[in-house]
This record gives C-alpha cells, sequence and structure tokens, in this order.
C-alpha cells in the first residue's frame, strides 16, 4: 500500500490528523458538512451506518460502529481519513489505532432545539414517533419525552454516558441526572484537548474553509450544497415568548457553551485574518454560484460541468482525493 502523506497545512501550528471524527451534534448542519467530507475524501471516509437507536439523545453504541468498522477489509480501514455520517459518543476514537482528532458545529439552543423537535416529528423510524408525531412544540415540552430540548449539546460533549437515556417504549417521560456547570467544563476541556476545530453553525461557511486550508485542497473540492433541512419547522421567531423564555431556562449551560464556542472559533482564525474573510466571501458567492448552476442547468450541462471541474474518483500518488461530484 502507497504511504499516505499529508498536504502542508495552511493553518498555521495545526496539521491534519492521521483521522478526523466529526462529532455530529442532531441539527447543526451535519449532513451538510457529512457532504463536504463525502467530496473531500471519495473512497477515504467512514460512515458508520449502524441503524436506529434508543438513545434520546440518538447517540449511537460505539461498540456497533467498531464492529462495522472491522468487518471493512484491512486495506480499506487504513486508508480511511475521516468519520461522518452519524451521532457518535465522545469514545468513538477507540476503534481506530491511529491517532485521531474531533471537530464539531454547535448552534444556538433555542433554534436547535425548536428544530430537533421537527425533525424527530418527522422520523417513523424514532421510538418516540408514534407519541409526538401529533404534538405541538409547547404539547412536547410538557410531556417529558425527551432528553434534547435540556442541554443536548453539552450532554453529548460532556462524554458523560448517565445524561443520556433510553426513551420509553410507551412514551413516559424519562429523566436523567440534572446537568450541571461541571459537565460544561467538561464539554469545554474535552474540545479543547481532543478538537482540532469547533464553530457556530452560523460559520459554516468559515469552517468549511477553514478543513480547504488545512488540507490544502482546491476550492471546487469544497463547493456543498444545503442538505437535510427540516420540513414544515416552526421558525424560532413566531415561538411565543414564554415558549422561548422556558427553552432558555432550560438550556442555559447550552447557551454558555455556544457562545464559548463562538468566541473560541473567532479566536482561532484571528490569526489569518483578515485574509480568510476574504476568501470565504470568494467562497460563498462561488458555492452560491455552483448551486444555481446546478439547480437551474439541464442534466447535460450539469454533466459537462462535473467533467470541467472533477476528475474521475481515485486517489492519487500521494494518497489524496482527486475527484468529487457536486
Amino acid at each position: 500500500m502507497r504511504k499516505r502523506e499529508l498536504h502542508s497545512s495552511g493553518i498555521p501550528g495545526l496539521e491534519p490528523p492521521e483521522v478526523l471524527i466529526f462529532f455530529h451534534i442532531p441539527k447543526t448542519g451535519g449532513s451538510t458538512m457529512g457532504g463536504v467530507f463525502e467530496h473531500l475524501f471519495p473512497n477515504q471516509y467512514f460512515h458508520a451506518h449502524v441503524g436506529p437507536t434508543d438513545s434520546a439523545l440518538l447517540v449511537r453504541d460505539t461498540k456497533r460502529i467498531g464492529e462495522l468498522f472491522r468487518q471493512m477489509p484491512v486495506e480499506k480501514r487504513q486508508l480511511v481519513r475521516c468519520l461522518i455520517g452519524i451521532h457518535v459518543a465522545m469514545d468513538v476514537d477507540t476503534i481506530f489505532d491511529r491517532p485521531s482528532k474531533f471537530f464539531t458545529i454547535v448552534r444556538d439552543p433555542i433554534d436547535r432545539a425548536i428544530s430537533n423537535f421537527f425533525d424527530n416529528r418527522n422520523q417513523p423510524h424514532l421510538v418516540s414517533y408514534p407519541f409526538i408525531k401529533d404534538l405541538t412544540l409547547e404539547q412536547y415540552l410538557d410531556s417529558g419525552i425527551g432528553l434534547d430540548a435540556h442541554n443536548h449539546q453539552v450532554r453529548m460533549l460532556s462524554g458523560c454516558a448517565e445524561l443520556d437515556a433510553p426513551w420509553d417504549p410507551e412514551g413516559r417521560p424519562i429523566s436523567t441526572p440534572p446537568v450541571e456547570r461541571r459537565h460544561l467544563e467538561m464539554a469545554k476541556k474535552n474540545i479543547e484537548d481532543r478538537f482540532i476545530v469547533a464553530a457556530p453553525l452560523e460559520q459554516f461557511s468559515a469552517l468549511v474553509w477553514f478543513f480547504k486550508r488545512l488540507y490544502g485542497v482546491p476550492m471546487h473540492r469544497m463547493f456543498y450544497q444545503v442538505r437535510n433541512e427540516t420540513p414544515g419547522r416552526q421558525k424560532a421567531e413566531s415561538v411565543s415568548e414564554a415558549t422561548r423564555k422556558r427553552l432558555r431556562a432550560w438550556n442555559s449551560y447550552d447557551l454558555e457553551l455556544y457562545e464559548w464556542v463562538r468566541q473560541r472559533f473567532s479566536a482561532q482564525i484571528a490569526p489569518l485574518e483578515p485574509q480568510f474573510s476574504r476568501e470565504v466571501a470568494r467562497f460563498n458567492a462561488m458555492n452560491r454560484l455552483v448551486q444555481r448552476l446546478g439547480r437551474l442547468s439541464p442534466q447535460l450541462v450539469r454533466k459537462r460541468v462535473r467533467s470541467l471541474l472533477f476528475k474521475p474518483a481515485a486517489l492519487s500518488q500521494a494518497g489524496q482525493p482527486t475527484s468529487a461530484p457536486f
């Protein structure tokens, strides 16, 4: 097998990890970001589809993910450069025999909780679906059926398994130990020690460009389309002030984490400014143009554009991806 060589990083002080793990928190742009890495690393990503989960936080069992990974041929396992696609636990890095780093996206917790409820209400495979499919947001919050409106992001990023619980098969309220400040501090420490980057959702394009620089790839490899937008969801601004106040009270630690990540990411890219922001602005303009062409152009034109932008999917001599679809 060819020895893997990495491009020089365009982020001073950082080098790409041997394995990058996307710590995908529900309704934080994860499906869209997964598409970015499918394009960036064709044939080199591990998409750990292990089926439904009874976890109220939607986290998949690390043992099952590891079993699926070990079913791959050894040669393919050695080529894997990123894990994408599902909601994982903080111990998922133990399935790899190479050094790894996480990254994540966080979202305003009030907007995330609203989006998560409406998305879950459209997912028939969930244990909770029969009990929530006809509920309003307010009825759901009253029911106590789920945990996702209670500091969901801290629950996941703290790595504390006791802060998750299975949905009740009869739709009864579920509970866990309360989220405390120490869990928030654990989440921050995990990000500081084990994550190469964490960013807020509104900086999605900047995060994509961060990886463009980190891996030293051409701009066209990073173009993306928004995926998995929740249909029929109620916008945060249309939710009653009483409900929003309630969600703010229930997500006080998530709000602190979100603001901390926002400031931390700004500080992380500050040494790259002002050039970084100018590059992101150009990238956004080009990405919008490419997606508009993709939507409006006849199929033959789209195929021709693909042939001009991308070579056939393969690995270069350095083990780097050389192609990607739209």
